[in-house]
């Protein structure tokens, strides 16, 4: 008997071989159409933004379904895929090539979802896709690839395939959608673009809910075509379940990075030498380049600006726009004068001060209205003339078919957009600006937007000296003082890794470069800033670095908390450099020769420093270690399965820090690999202050402790090297030998569980030995879990 699903094949099977043929001729003429179309150098846009120094470099990855824990990231090619923001997918991955995207489906529907953040090139890579296909170099199992993207305001009224279809007049597109529908869409690749950008009122009855999500239509008219979609992943989630595969676009990687300007920079060794130099000059810029998109810019900078760049996020952007502006007044009025101040309008030469006011303006409308794309519709409301396109930062982009002819939308980068948005937001009156972000505080573009707000204010607007006194007495929200204890207020409900708004108003901070507000944010989260869970890429570790060394000024010290954020030895590094900017330091240091223990060994202000779960690895212990060599403020450090190998080779650095170190108090350095303990014992033979020492889980053996006992001859209180499966009795004899005359504060010894049996005998000797030598007696604890339940065996 035929089930189900084989009746619904038969009543949907292929034409006759016949009438398939002829249908096949009807696909054939427009196939040769689209291959001509995407041929073309850029068919899918009039004008061009940015300017694109080189062809684009693809690297992807097959998202699988394991989950992979927050922080603990051994696999190289994985952490280099995590940018520490929202878009970051936390999944086992492994290396794809374009070619194989649909290797892994098997007998599973034909629907691939590459997801990436904005920037990464998910939008070229469509486009790359069908041009790959018209030269027969790619998917030629299809017999046409069309490419809808899906910002197009036409999108939102297309109800039949005709009206996605690219054709050069309406009879095309009507006789190309019978074929297409006859044949139940088999042989046709759809390449939608930019999920994220659909129009999120989308009617029930569009043809794109027929093509995503065939089982809720009784039709079922394309069910054999194959689609791939792309997103941004924070935009994808309804998504998942309809996919028969995940696929990321990361970003470059530090080498791929060079081979990048390489290639823009035509060869040229020097020159692309110089500018990595001036990017590790500056971390912001640094931190941002993993991005294909902002790598663009960045070398288009360094071309065009007499081998500077930009010195902050929202520099980058205010250099393409005003880079643009010069172009549009070199190229289309012939006149060759400074552009200006975009920041401010009244500094714009007459030329073009109108057109970017009234940019600024169509950037505003977008964000309040969170779209990207303009319309004439749009340009009249807003009584903004059509030739503001010939700026350059609009692009004209050809839309479907409508009516028979041919339409155009305006498309405006969401980063500039953002940044223009902030502009005109920036030149209102104090009291309008905080009333704009009160009504764009749940928008979800909120962020960005008040971030490069930040950067371009420095937040510097009306601040009554009524804003810093309790709410009571300041009851009406008029100063960026209220807005920012709102973020907080809001934030500190959530729970870990759920504070992504917290960590943009930190960044904000640190754009603005305002110590006042630091303070005012420290103060509502009671000097304890705890981001644990919440990934971090290096500019936020920049930003909170920068964060904690402005509250030095605390009586009472700054907790940082940082476990499960991701951070690695680069975010190591951009913490640090944050730290360097606390006014209280006493750092001169050339930016050229920028190493972190240069930057951290005069400050001081951080009490407790929590960095588990982060893999850190040898280099980046190194360079903390000799950063904190010198500090002044910090007591606890914990170290806890930051992917660490202690060794002879490579100890020194927690000798150093044990050595020279004043303040430290407690140390954890639980779940990492210790193979030897000569450094530490060294450094714990002349450190006077550390009161606690954590080796849980380090894999210890006999010789580790053998190693270990040299060192206990100072003040430690209490040692943890339970968890340790290698130590044996011998190795206990060893410790308990050598406690009997000294340690002389140590009253509580973790041990090994395995150990139970012969703990009590090995120090029931060596404790009668120290009390006759006037030594405190030694709590010997194996701790044990049972249901859930700690047990302690004292």
């Amino acid at each position: 008997m035929a089930t189900k699903e084989q009746n619904q094949d038969s009543t949907t099977s292929c034409p006759p071989s016949r009438e398939r043929v002829l249908l096949n001729h009807k696909l054939s003429s427009y196939r040769d159409y689209l291959q001509s179309r995407y041929k073309e150098p850029d068919s899918t846009s009039v004008t061009q933004w940015p300017p694109v120094s080189t062809k684009t470099i693809f690297k992807l990855a097959m998202i699988q379904k394991e989950k992979i824990q927050r922080g603990r990231i051994d696999d190289e090619f994985f952490r280099l895929s995590i940018t520490g923001k929202i878009d970051d997918i936390l999944l086992q991955k492994t290396p794809l090539d374009l070619i194989n995207i649909f290797s892994e489906i098997g007998d599973r529907r034909n629907f691939v979802l590459i997801e990436g953040a904005p920037g990464s090139g998910k939008s070229t890579l469509a486009l790359h896709i069908c041009q790959e296909w018209a030269k027969g170099k790619l998917f030629q199992e299809f017999d046409i690839a069309i490419l809808v993207r899906l910002r197009d305001p036409l999108i939102r009224e297309a109800i039949t395939i005709s009206d996605l279809l690219p054709c050069t007049n309406k009879a095309m597109a009507n006789e190309t959608e019978t074929a297409i529908m006859s044949l139940y869409g088999k042989g046709v690749l759809w390449v939608l673009d930019g999920w994220d950008e659909l129009s999120s009122d989308l009617p029930r009855d569009s043809i794109i809910n027929k093509l995503i999500r065939p089982g809720t239509s009784q039709e079922r008219p394309l069910h054999k075509s194959t689609m791939i979609i792309t997103s941004r992943p924070s935009s994808s989630a309804e998504l998942h379940p309809l996919v028969s595969s995940r696929v990321e676009v990361l970003g470059f990687t530090p080498h791929e990075l060079e081979q990048y300007f390489t290639e823009c920079l035509e060869g040229d060794s020097q020159a692309v030498q110089t500018l990595l130099e001036r990017i590790r000059e500056n971390p912001v810029v640094e931190g941002s380049c993993y991005l294909p998109l902002n790598a663009s810019i960045v070398v288009n900078c360094f071309l065009s600006d007499n081998h500077s760049l930009p010195t902050s996020n929202h520099g980058i952007f205010i250099s393409v726009v005003q880079s643009s502006l010069k172009r549009y007044l070199k190229e289309k009025l012939r006149k060759t004068i400074p552009v200006g101040n975009i920041t401010s309008p009244d500094s714009l030469p007459s030329e073009i001060r109108t057109q970017t006011v009234q940019m600024c303006q169509l950037a505003y409308h977008g964000i309040e209205a969170n779209k990207a794309t303009f319309t004439d519709n749009d340009l009249t409301t807003l009584r903004i003339p059509k030739e503001i396109s010939n700026v350059g930062l609009l692009q004209t982009v050809p839309s479907i078919i409508s009516d028979g002819r041919l339409v155009y939308y305006c498309f405006l980068h969401l980063s500039i957009q953002e940044l223009l948005a902030a502009i005109h937001i920036s030149l209102m009156s104090p009291k309008q600006q905080i009333s704009v972000f009160q009504k764009l505080f749940g928008n979800p573009r909120f962020s960005a937007v008040f971030q490069f707000y930040a950067g371009i204010t420095k937040l510097r607007t009306s601040r009554p000296i009524l804003s810093l006194l309790p709410r009571f007495l300041c009851p009406v929200p008029a100063t960026v003082f209220d807005l920012v204890r709102k973020v907080v207020k809001t934030e500190k409900e959530k729970g870990y890794g759920k504070q992504p708004l917290l960590l943009s108003l930190i960044n904000c901070l640190y754009e603005a470069e305002d110590s006042r507000l630091c303070v005012f944010v420290a103060n509502l989260l009671n000097h304890n800033l705890d981001l644990i869970c919440t990934t971090m890429n290096p500019i936020d570790c920049l930003s909170v670095g920068y964060f904690a060394s402005v509250c030095s000024n605390s009586s009472n010290g700054f907790t940082l908390s940082l476990g499960n954020c991701s951070i690695g030895d680069q975010g190591c590094k951009f913490l640090a450099r944050g730290l360097s900017k606390c006014p209280n330091s006493n750092n001169d240091i050339p930016t050229d020769e920028i190493h972190i223990a240069e930057i951290i060994e005069n400050t001081s202000s951080i009490s407790e420093l929590d960095l588990f779960n982060n893999a850190i690895g040898n280099s980046g212990l190194g360079t903390l270690c000799e950063a904190l060599s010198t500090n002044l403020s910090l007591k606890t450090l914990n170290l806890t399965n930051c992917s660490l190998t202690i060794s002879d080779d490579n100890g020194a650095a927690l000798y150093q820090l044990l050595d020279t170190n004043n303040s430290l108090e407690h140390l954890d350095l639980s779940k990492n690999t210790v193979t030897s303990c000569r450094h530490i014992a060294a450094g714990l033979a002349v450190n006077k202050t550390l009161r606690t020492l954590s080796l849980y889980s380090c894999e210890l053996t006999d010789q580790s402790i053998e190693e270990l006992s040299t060192g206990l001859i100072n003040k430690i209180e209490t040692l943890h090297i339970r968890g340790n499966d290698s130590i044996t009795e011998d190795g206990m004899k060893t410790l308990a030998r050598h406690l009997t005359t000294h340690c002389s504060e140590l009253t509580w010894l973790y041990v090994p569980y395995h150990l139970r049996s012969c703990i009590e005998t090995v120090f029931r000797d060596a404790n009668k030995e120290r009390k006759r030598n006037g030594l405190p007696e030694i709590n010997c604890i194996v701790n044990f879990t049972i249901s859930g339940h700690n047990l302690h065996c004292v």
